[in-house]
């Protein structure tokens, strides 16, 4: 009876050691647990990305984020449906088919980016990654992933995964249960356990150890078996070992088994094994979650661009994620136990020694290359059991690239790109600060505004790269002039705020010297260019109390300038506003023109010789209802400006082949017909020649009676382009004429490639003709070249008989102007055409 005495009491204390050493385990896998769960929980708090999982048909399943998901699916039922079939988003057509290759592969995705507009038009930008996850068996069970507002740069606050369920970390301390093994029957006896474990109605009173292992999972049972065996034959100090168990409902339960052989016979066989078992399920499924966590935590690191850090209660680096050594550029080892006010340049505050938490401080790191970035730091504060502070937990990110955009984003608001000089915007800002200077200490102002004479001409000859040199050069030159205060206001338009002015007489000596400066050459791609200028003048407080109204008067004053022959300068004057007003009134008369019939043709006689009549030139008029007759140079120039060219010209164009093949059918002769062609209207090509071809069709006229006049500045930019369409052109049997020779910047090898029939000198070289030396040479060399190269050269201006002699003298052979005959009505011009040809025939 004591052998048994003592053996229940050896039993007992083998049992309480058992529970104590595993309770003792279990609390401290819970604390151990707990402190990684609040760090996770830490962690996950910071992040400014959301999370989602999706079911093995890609359906959501589950979605966290906290801000960036209420905010992306607002208003809709994300569950339970693909990305894609979630109403309003938006997902590039051939992105998602791609990506649906990829997720019937079972592969990983990264910045799949999806779009939403809310329901007040709110649009979202969201970029997901995500790769797939498989449960222990290696069964797809869907894809899980990582998703990010690229909208506000991670403005938004995310929260990393919401739990399904809080972890039960406390294991009821009591839960465990005896267990005795017979080694002789064979049997075990488990007590209640059997009950309250695996779900039983009742214990059986004895169990076939056989059975028992038979119960156990079949990926369990054999670890759970050889440690058995191990103990029995005393290989093992004591058997231990962790298995599923299946349930009553067909479940399976996580036990954990621990116990001792209490008896050998003499040869040391085991005749009796004791311990006790324990329900961890709870444990294991909670190991299970957290080792899930911690798996999305390191996919979530591993596929954001933001890095994990900790200091102590000093501010030193304690720990820091692998991203942060290839953002930074140094190992983590030799960041460790830094502070972080040790990379950063100096003068830079750090707020790292902080015992607050902060969020979204941006600032300089510099790394190990010697370059700094710049980082987006955020944190929470750390305390220890007793909850005193003893550190900082947060993420950190590079937003250099967005730092720099926003630094280059403020340079354009208010510098001109290609200059360099501050834009309008920022011109206005200055003068409104400058006229409240001059105002306080009752001081003037002037405002410049400065126009290149001949930028137009530089950009059609020699190219818009050669433009946008000569403007880089003129701005160059001005600020030589005065190195603050210029703006570029467009185009090839400059402004000067001129401050400390004692007089007018001081705005106009610097606007002298203005001008004297722009008149000297430039050297543009090899090229000489004299770009010249106008300029207008207003004067604060005379002409306007602010930027607007100076700038609107120094505009009105430099358009008058120009009017003038450029190359000037105008002090503003009431009188120009209404003159600038009188000519938006002319530009919006000229648009309705051509609706109301308002213009017409009249023909300039074009003769050989000293009076016969070969051709005529088109020349158009508009009938003013208040101002009469006007002619081509009263408003070409300014539908040139206001984009009416092309249409005046399809207008010229259509009357002028119209009349032009009635008269082919009812005047005497073989006259031709000459009709400008401007820039606009050359360069449509192909439908310039098409409508060309169904003009001298639809009046059953032939080419060969139909001359274009076209300038060097309309050739030139465009060269070969304009080749092409000339030679088409020229295959219907019209010819072309280059006018105004002489005056552009055309290249004398150029000419001998283009299919012109003549030259026709400018009016420039015949007004003096007679008398200048210099223009008389000029026009002979024309006259020398165009013999050289087989073409007609013709003159127009011709305004006395003294030009025409020496004209004719020089080798001139067509000639026009007022001298013969003024532009015809074409009722006149068919009669003038008649007599000449009934004079010659007398």
């Amino acid at each position: 009876m004591a052998d048994v005495v003592q053996l229940l009491l050896i039993t007992a204390a083998v049992v309480y050691l058992a529970m104590v050493l595993v309770t003792r385990r279990h609390v401290k896998k819970i604390l151990e647990l707990k402190r990684n769960e609040d760090r996770f929980r830490g962690l996950t708090e910071l992040s400014a990305d959301w999370f989602w999982e999706t079911d093995a048909e890609y359906r959501i399943t589950w979605l966290s984020g906290g801000g960036p998901v209420a905010v992306f699916f607002r208003g809709t039922k994300a569950y339970g449906r693909r990305f894609w079939e979630i109403p309003r988003v938006e997902i590039d057509p051939g992105v998602l088919g791609a990506h649906l290759e990829r997720l019937s592969a079972r592969l990983p995705f990264f910045d799949l980016e999806i779009a939403r507009a809310d329901e007040r038009g709110a649009r979202q930008i969201h970029i997901i990654s995500g790769q797939s996850r498989l449960d222990a068996d290696g069964n797809f069970l869907g894809y899980r992933g990582i998703g990010h507002d690229i909208t506000e740069q991670r403005l938004a606050e995310r929260r990393l995964l919401e739990a399904k369920g809080r972890l039960e970390l406390a294991l009821d301390g009591g839960n465990l249960a005896e267990w005795h093994f017979d080694a002789q029957s064979g049997e075990v006896s488990a007590g209640d356990g059997w009950v309250r474990f695996l779900g039983h109605h009742e214990s059986p009173v004895d169990v076939n150890g056989v059975n028992v292992f038979e119960r156990i999972h079949p990926e369990d049972s054999e670890r759970a078996s050889s440690a058995w065996v191990r103990a029995l034959k005393g290989e093992a100090p004591e058997y231990e070992a962790e298995f599923r168990v299946g349930t009553a409902n067909g479940g399976w339960k996580w036990l954990h088994a621990r116990g001792r052989v209490t008896e050998r016979n003499a040869a040391g066989r085991a005749l009796s094994m004791s311990g006790t078992i324990a329900d961890i399920d709870q444990r294991k499924r909670a190991e299970a979650a957290l080792a899930e966590r911690e798996q999305r935590f390191h996919d979530v690191a591993a596929t954001s661009e933001e890095y994990v850090w900790e200091t102590d209660a000093a501010g030193r680096f304690t720990y820091l994620s692998e991203r942060a050594e290839s953002l930074l550029g140094y190992a983590r080892a030799e960041l460790l136990g830094k502070r972080l006010a040790d990379f950063m340049p100096a003068g830079e505050a750090s707020f790292t020694e902080r015992q607050e938490g902060f969020r979204g401080q941006v600032h300089r790191f510099v790394t190990r290359s010697g370059a700094p970035i710049w980082q987006s730091v955020s944190a929470v504060p750390m305390k220890d059991a007793q909850g005193r502070f003893c550190g900082l937990r947060g993420t950190a990110a590079d937003v250099t690239a967005r730092k720099t955009a926003e630094t280059r984003i403020e340079h354009l608001s208010t510098r001109d790109p290609l200059t360099g000089l501050p834009n309008r915007a920022l011109a206005a800002e200055r003068a409104a600060q400058a006229i409240l200077g001059a105002a306080r200490g009752r001081s003037e102002l002037a405002l410049l505004a400065i126009d290149l004479d001949r930028f137009r001409l530089v950009n059609e000859a020699l190219g818009h790269q050669a433009g946008d040199a000569l403007l880089r050069a003129v701005a160059e030159r001005l600020q030589g002039v005065m190195r603050e205060e210029w703006a570029r206001s467009g185009g090839d338009e400059f402004v000067l705020l001129a401050s400390g002015l004692r007089s007018s007489e001081d705005a106009a000596a610097l606007a002298r010297r203005i001008l004297g400066v722009l008149a000297r050459p430039f050297t543009i791609d090899g090229h000489p260019v004299t770009a010249g200028a106008s300029i207008g003048i207003a004067l604060y407080p005379r002409d306007g109390r602010d930027f607007g109204e100076l700038a609107k008067n120094a505009e009105a004053a430099l358009q008058h300038a120009k009017e003038r022959g450029r190359g000037t300068f105008i002090f503003y004057t009431p009188q120009l506003s209404a003159r600038a007003g009188e000519r938006l009134r002319i530009e919006n008369e000229l648009r309705g023109a051509l609706a109301r019939g308002e213009l017409a043709l009249h023909w300039q006689p074009v003769v050989r010789g000293r009076d016969k009549v070969v051709g005529a030139e088109a020349l158009v008029r508009w009938r003013h209802p208040a101002r009469g007759l006007l002619r081509p140079e009263d408003f070409v120039p300014l539908a040139e400006e206001c984009g009416l060219i092309a249409a005046l010209g399809e207008w010229t164009l259509e009357r002028a082949l119209s009349q032009a093949g009635a008269w082919q059918r009812t005047l005497p002769g073989r006259p031709w017909f000459a009709v400008n062609v401007s820039a606009p209207e050359l360069a449509q090509g192909d439908a310039f020649v098409d409508r060309l071809r169904a003009a001298l069709a639809a009046n059953s006229l032939d080419g060969s009676r139909v001359e274009l006049e076209v300038t060097e500045r309309v050739l030139m930019p465009h060269i070969d382009e304009n080749l092409e369409t000339m030679r088409r052109i020229g295959e219907l049997g019209v010819r072309f004429a280059i006018d105004d020779f002489g005056t552009g910047y055309s290249s004398l090898a150029y000419l001998r490639r283009l299919p012109v029939d003549k030259l026709k000198i400018d009016r420039a070289f015949v007004h003096t003709v007679d008398t200048d030396a210099a223009d008389e040479a000029i026009v002979r060399t024309i006259a020398a070249l165009g013999r050289t190269l087989g073409l007609t050269v013709a003159v127009e201006g011709v305004e006395s008989k003294a030009q025409l002699e020496k004209l004719l003298a020089l080798g001139c052979e067509d000639w026009q102007g007022h001298h013969f005959s003024e532009p015809l009505a074409p009722v006149e011009f068919e009669a003038l055409l008649k007599r000449s040809s009934q004079g010659r025939a007398a």
